[in-house]
């Protein structure tokens, strides 16, 4: 058991530490392609990144979110199943292909795309989603290494070629130079993880498998969407709302948010095998102890980001988005939430209610529109950053409810929960009373730093654990 939990917190820190290289990475790229770039181009390929993070979810049919289901399901027969998912991806990119040709003429215009870049859009979609497959598929065995290496040669490609076709080949067209330098990497890595999964196992067509795949996946498609609106809508409505100069901005404020959301996104990723591995066994005790554990100490770190948030700022924007400060810490208040959010979502999806996870995500996409709606033209963009606190709290209740309902009892620690949240929207109103009053804040950031690293040293034995993993023990 010792091993296991050994390996379980080693894969965590490689996840975590992995993915702040790899996030570091693309905050240097942000001043590379921003010189490179015209505002006009630069607007061009974040419009396709737009598309793509919708695309990615109808042409995979987010098979991804099957896995960790299916492999408790099929067991020795798991590679066949991968190995239909696959060959459904597959099918699924031929007729989105098929008809993005065909109909091409209709939405071309509007669209704003040529041909070539809608097909490259369409591949790029494709190989996105199975980057994702492969990476859940991974993380089951805790395998970060593979995870790290994939991302580190797309991020790595993708700089490399983008560079080199816009001073290239592309200077007359920039934007397809940098769309083209982001597409062959994952494209070309999409090509290694069929010729994988297909080694294992043979793309035999099987009814039940594809039944299965399509059956949990498909209703989490609207819940992908309805995330991708609950994080990106606010900008577009504050674009189209009062102005590009507001959204650009409230957009910077979300570079700091990015380091809980990395955090957080790194963690469940290690978080979700292990919780199936634990609900697979009947050991609630365990996920209820440990839950509260991962909760606390995601509060801690993000009471720290919000304390630091205005030197943040200062040290990563010039003068013009400083303002961006006060945005940012509700921003990281509401995060929190999301990360919450992870907890009863995991209930939801080891029982296959996949249709409620769709619907407790959509009550909450649509309640954000809604008060962005209402605020944003009132209050400005900053009354985003609060109706995103609020939604994501909503959020995280309804999939609580929901999870609540469906195991017919709770398997965390509620009052604790309520404890963490309360203290870390506390945080958040001490770190905004204090955003002038730098001397004060960073004496409280030294004290709360030191007691977050006595205590992952205490509970996880963290020193000793990356001491082990970077000698290569």
């Amino acid at each position: 058991m010792e091993k296991k939990n050994s390996r379980v917190i080693k894969a965590g820190i490689g996840y975590t530490v992995g993915n702040y290289m790899l996030k570091g990475l693309s905050f240097l790229t942000v001043p590379v392609f921003s010189r490179l770039l015209s505002t006009s181009e630069y607007g061009i390929f974040n419009t396709y990144l737009a598309y793509q993070t919708i695309l990615f979810l109808l042409i995979g049919l987010a098979l991804h979110t099957s896995l960790k289901n299916a492999r408790y399901k099929y067991g020795e027969n798991f590679a066949r199943y991968n190995s239909n998912c696959i060959l459904l991806a597959l099918v699924s990119l031929l007729i989105w292909l098929l008809l993005g040709n065909l109909l091409y003429p209709l939405y071309g215009t509007w669209l704003g795309f040529s041909r070539v870049i809608v097909n490259l859009l369409l591949l790029d979609s494709f190989g996105t989603a199975l980057i994702q497959f492969f990476n859940v598929y991974v993380g089951l065995d805790y395998q970060y290494t593979a995870f790290l290496k994939i991302s580190a040669f797309n991020a790595l490609a993708n700089l490399g070629l983008s560079v080199f076709f816009i001073l290239t080949v592309f200077r007359s067209d920039r934007a397809i130079g940098r769309i083209l330098g982001n597409a062959l990497p994952v494209i070309l890595i999409a090509v290694v993880i069929i010729w994988y999964f297909w080694r294992q196992a043979k793309p035999v067509p099987d009814k039940e498998y594809v039944r299965y795949a399509v059956s949990y996946s498909l209703p989490l498609i609207p819940h992908g969407i309805s995330q991708v609106i609950l994080s990106q809508f606010d900008r577009i409505m504050i674009q189209n709302m009062i102005g590009s100069a507001q959204a650009g901005i409230y957009s910077f404020g979300y570079t700091i948010f990015s380091i809980i959301n990395v955090t957080a996104n790194s963690l469940d990723n290690v978080w979700g095998p292990w919780f199936y591995e634990k609900m697979a066994a009947e050991r609630y005790d365990d996920i209820r102890k440990a839950g509260s554990k991962y909760a606390f100490g995601m509060m801690v770190f993000s009471g720290m980001v919000m304390l630091g948030t205005p030197e943040l700022v200062k040290l990563l924007g010039a003068k013009e988005y400083w303002d961006a400060m006060y945005s940012v810490i509700p921003i990281v208040v509401g995060g929190y939430f999301m990360f919450l959010y992870t907890f009863p979502s995991c209930v939801e999806y080891y029982y296959e209610k996949t249709k409620y996870i769709a619907l407790g995500t959509g009550m909450a996409a649509g309640i954000n529109i809604i008060l962005n709606f209402l605020f944003i033209r009132k209050f400005g963009y900053l009354a985003a950053a609060y109706t995103t606190l609020v939604t994501y709290l909503l959020y995280f209740v309804f999939h609580y409810i929901i999870a609540w309902r469906v195991q017919k009892g709770c398997i965390f620690d509620t009052g604790k929960l309520v404890c963490y949240s309360v203290g870390t929207m506390a945080a958040g109103a001490v770190s905004l009373f204090l955003v002038e009053y730098w001397l004060v804040r960073w004496m409280l950031l030294a004290g709360l730093g030191i007691f977050f690293l006595w205590w992952a040293e205490h509970e996880f034995e963290i020193g000793h654990r990356l001491k082990e993993k970077f000698a290569g023990k």
